[in-house]
């Protein structure tokens, strides 16, 4: 062979090692790559029998991850010295963040990991540590079954921020499930999230209070199963409760209705001496329930109190409100040693208002739009202020039925960027359910992303995240997957040139319109302006549903409830396109018959044959659509506000059941009126 084949032979070999090389989420912060690889069959392990909890757990988790690939169970090495797993655990303890974490060195997570012919080495700072170790583990593994492999490898890593958090909302729209939590909490800890923001307002059960979201709220025994499981994976479970205001909850109700300021129940008087006695009440049980060091009290958005204060009559300074409110709460908290975070928002109101926060006090910035200049205005009084801070972006899903892609992306890159560059403590990424309807399984994939740019300190390449991600946590329908998320986004995009303009463009746009009566004058004029987009939307959303009805097909159990909720999702989206063009359809059809044309030319026929004619697909569409919801619902919540997303689905169809009938009487009866357009003949309305 040639000097120059030689060469070329070389660069190929070179080049389909590297293409072999696994996807890793999050990066390591460093990664050199070896030749060779190790069988998984060969390796073994040795348990020590005086291991604690916390090792056993990992080593657990290892164990079953090895297995699960290669089909055979790990042996069992007779010494420590004979197996072919080893680790070293160089501090005992410290399984979860503690409140110095970000100032210490920030060395609690570190982990060296070293895979070579003699097998693997982990060598981590304390368990949590080593548990990452072994999510880094399971993504390295490749092939199946007897080929199933590690390859040569040597890592160093650690987290560049040291709180890396996800904030689900458990207030706003439905409830999910214990056992959808944990789904969850195990998804996140894959990508090393250490903290979980359980935000209530009253969707806790507390001693005393009864009838309070009665049905619809959380034992405290669900609750501390949910803390020990997350404990387990190195994650800890963060009470965020509102203490001022959004209690709205609290003060519908007549026994607590005293306790509002204003007349429209949304905030606390923090007048009242029967709030104070409430709310110690409540500090006492939360910090009883939840073992973390940290606590979110809020604190955001009360507007009602700023209201009331432009009313002169009203003599009150909502700023000082405020402030006493906060402090009251913060010190109430001190008996308890928790260490308090705040909203502050409410310093675009009061500019003022940062320095007067109560020492200890960490500030939370957050901000959910894609704009630098949005971030800073509310980063600016505290980095003045000089006060060490969180930042927190947001997956943009609670006014999208699938999240809005790019501008969550975007978000999330500027908080991060933003963050790191003026020393964030931590990263919180946010999941609202405020318009209740979305599948929260559709924010899956953007709290990974956010959680991922948190360790890492970069975030993910966009234009290749969905494949890396599909081929991480989806491997045996990665294609499909990726197929049916870059659809989804694509129509999200389309379907927010269509609705959304009557909310200022703000990111919860296209659910405020999309169930909307299509029929009047502005939506059918809309549709008519925006017919292309409208067909893009169910163009690509069918895409979305073959990919995702042929991923279902392969999924394994554990992974076909998600393909089935994210298969409803995109029909939902179809749903929201198709019933504009439905009313479109059913005007021009009739309009061009009885109106321009003068005669019935089987326009009836089109409009309502029983089998198939557009009123009919609309109401068969529906109907099927709304037992898939229910079935995907409840495969992650529970039933509590179902009813209320139901009642959505029963409307439309009472009205193209409405129309159907009003158009076939008007055949049935040959009535003489007048012939006008359909929406003026036929007045379609709910």
């Amino acid at each position: 062979m040639t000097k120059g084949l030689f060469l070329i032979a070389f660069c190929l070999c070179w080049l389909g090692v590297r293409a072999q090389q696994p996807v890793l989420l999050p990066k390591p912060q460093t990664v050199q790559y070896g030749q060779g690889s190790v069988p998984v069959r060969q390796l073994t392990v040795y348990t020590p029998p005086n291991a604690t909890k916390d090792i056993l757990f990992a080593l657990n988790e290892l164990k079953q991850f090895l297995a699960n690939q290669s089909g055979a169970a790990v042996k069992q090495a007779a010494t420590a010295t004979t197996s072919a797993i080893r680790y070293k655990v160089r501090s005992a303890g410290q399984e979860l963040p503690g409140t110095d974490e970000a100032t210490n060195g920030n060395a609690r997570e570190k982990y060296s990991l070293t895979i070579n012919a003699k097998g693997i080495t982990i060598d981590a700072q304390t368990s949590a540590g080593l548990y990452y170790a072994v999510q880094t583990i399971r993504q390295l593994i490749q092939g199946q079954g007897a080929s199933a492999s590690l390859p040569f490898v040597s890592i160093q890593d650690s987290p560049k921020l040291a709180y890396r958090g996800v904030m689900m909302d458990f207030a706003h729209g439905g409830l999910l499930t214990v056992d959808e939590i944990k789904r969850q909490i195990d998804f996140l800890a894959r990508f090393k999230t250490n903290q979980y923001y359980f935000y209530n307002e009253v969707s806790i059960e507390l001693d005393g209070f009864p009838t309070l979201n009665y049905g619809a709220a959380y034992t405290k025994a669900q609750i501390r199963d949910i803390i020990a499981y997350a404990r387990q994976r190195h994650m800890d479970v963060i009470p965020f409760v509102n203490f001022y205001g959004h209690l709205h909850e609290l003060i519908r109700n007549e026994k607590f209705a005293s306790m509002a300021i204003g007349h429209y129940g949304h905030e606390l008087d923090p007048r009242d001496p029967a709030v104070k006695e409430l709310l110690t009440n409540w500090i006492r049980q939360y910090t009883a329930l939840f073992s973390s060091p940290f606590i979110h009290v809020g604190f955001d958005e009360t507007w009602e109190t700023k209201r009331l204060a432009g009313d002169p009559a009203n003599k009150i300074d909502p700023e000082t409100y405020y402030v006493d409110q906060l402090t009251f709460v913060s010190e109430a908290f001190k008996p308890y040693g928790k260490t308090l975070m705040a909203w502050t928002d409410m310093n675009l109101f009061y500019p003022n208002i940062l320095p007067k926060f109560p020492a200890g006090v960490i500030p939370v910035i957050w901000e959910y739009t894609p704009d630098t200049t949005a971030i800073y205005t509310y980063l600016n009084p505290v980095l003045q202020a000089k006060k060490p801070f969180f930042i927190q972006p947001a997956v943009s899903g609670w006014g999208h039925i699938y999240p809005s892609s790019d501008y969550t992306y975007t978000n999330i890159d500027l908080c991060l960027k933003t963050g790191l560059k003026h020393n964030t403590r931590g990263f919180i990424t946010s999941v609202w359910t405020d318009s209740v309807e979305p599948f929260v399984s559709a924010s899956w994939l953007f709290m990974a992303y956010g959680c991922i740019g948190a360790w890492q300190g970069t975030p993910p390449d966009k234009q290749t995240f969905t494949q890396q991600y599909t081929q991480v946590v989806y491997p045996s329908i990665a294609t499909e997957l990726r197929s049916a998320f870059d659809h989804l986004a694509v129509a999200g995009t389309f379907l927010e040139k269509c609705l959304g303009k009557n909310t200022g463009s703000l990111p919860r746009g296209t659910l405020v319109e999309s169930w909307s009566n299509p029929f009047q004058p502005y939506y059918l004029a809309n549709t008519t302006a925006h017919l292309a987009d409208f067909e893009a939307v169910r163009q690509h959303t069918e895409e979305a549903q073959g990919a995702l009805i042929n991923a279902l097909s392969k999924a394994t159990r554990k992974d076909s409830s998600f393909v089935f909720s994210m298969l409803v999702t995109a029909r939902l989206i179809n749903y929201s396109a198709m019933r504009f063009l439905w009313a479109k359809a059913i005007c021009d059809r009739w309009n061009d018959a009885m109106v321009t044309k003068k005669k019935e030319d089987y326009v009836f026929y089109d409009l309502t044959y029983p089998c198939h004619s557009l009123l009919v697909d609309a109401m068969d569409e529906t109907g099927e659509l709304k037992s898939l919801y229910a079935k995907a619902w409840l495969s992650e919540n529970m039933p509590y506000r179902l009813n209320t997303m139901l009642g959505r689905f029963d409307l439309d169809f009472s009205l193209w059941r409405k129309l159907h009938l009003n158009v076939l009487d008007f055949k049935i009866q040959k009535k003489t009126d007048p012939i006008k357009p359909f929406d003026v003949m036929f007045t379609p309305d709910f």
